[in-house]
């Protein structure tokens, strides 16, 4: 787990302590960038003890066991941990008011991060997009199969977030584990955007001929657990706009 070795969920189960321990002792690391987590939000709803297990119990035995070693913890965390009611993008000196499992179970981890020691960083971020043609299942891979093929679509436009690009964020994290910057920051591509709004610019791309209609987010049956505004401002690194790195993106990975 020192920086440049790459472990997975196969590799050992974060929820166990002593596999844990054990891992980290081996490798000890400098620092730790903790990316594990259960992100599926209905997942999430539908088994909230093992929501509660991976993203606090297994956060908690990894701060644990790094602070032994003296290892710092990088802890990714989420736009989730707010309730989403502010009408700006919200900052990381706001205070956290999770509604839903997810959010709070990753608060929980940001929590034990925090606690654990004052050298280590919680880094929030969102809508994050990447993987490539072969790997992306997520909202943009999925909209780019369906914009191929000539799908008409409807994407919500009355959500707003922070798309942010996987490569981007994984530059800025290479430059946070060198740094001596603790506590709680944001880090997102530049910009607002709703799901809409992110369809149009790949269509756009794609020089795709398919119909794009607006939609309300009622019109997919959201719970009240779902958050209208899940916008960061990013306060680490000016980062460029989602839109160019979305457009990067889809000229990189899938062309």
């Amino acid at each position: 787990m020192r920086i440049g070795v790459r472990l997975l969920r196969s590799d050992f189960d974060i929820t166990n302590l002593s596999e844990v321990e054990k891992v980290i002792l081996r490798e000890k690391p400098s620092v730790i960038i903790h990316l594990a987590a259960l992100t599926d939000i209905k997942k999430c709803e539908d088994s909230p003890d093992l929501a509660y297990r991976v993203n606090a119990i297994g956060t908690y035995n990894v701060a644990l066991i790094a602070k032994e070693v003296g290892a710092k913890v990088i802890y990714i965390s989420t736009n989730a941990v707010f309730d989403g009611k502010k009408k700006g993008a919200y900052l990381s000196t706001d205070k956290p008011k999770p509604i839903n499992i997810y959010g709070h179970s990753k608060y929980i981890g940001e929590l034990a991060v925090l606690g654990m020691s004052q050298k280590n960083l919680v880094v929030r971020t969102s809508w994050i997009f990447g993987d490539g043609k072969n790997r992306d299942k997520k909202f943009v891979g999925k909209i780019i199969t369906k914009l191929l093929v000539g799908k008409k679509l409807s994407a919500v436009n009355d959500v707003y977030g922070t798309p942010t690009y996987g490569r981007d964020l994984a530059i800025s994290l290479s430059k946070l584990a060198t740094s001596g910057v603790s506590g709680i920051i944001h880090v997102t591509n530049s910009g607002r955007a709703s799901r809409y709004d992110m369809t149009l610019v790949i269509k756009t791309a794609l020089k795709s001929k398919s119909l794009i209609s607006p939609v309300s987010l009622s019109n997919f049956g959201k719970t009240a657990n779902t958050l209208k505004n899940e916008r960061l401002d990013s306060d680490e690194y000016v980062m460029r706009s989602w839109q160019k790195a979305l457009r990067e993106y889809i000229e990189t990975e899938w062309k």
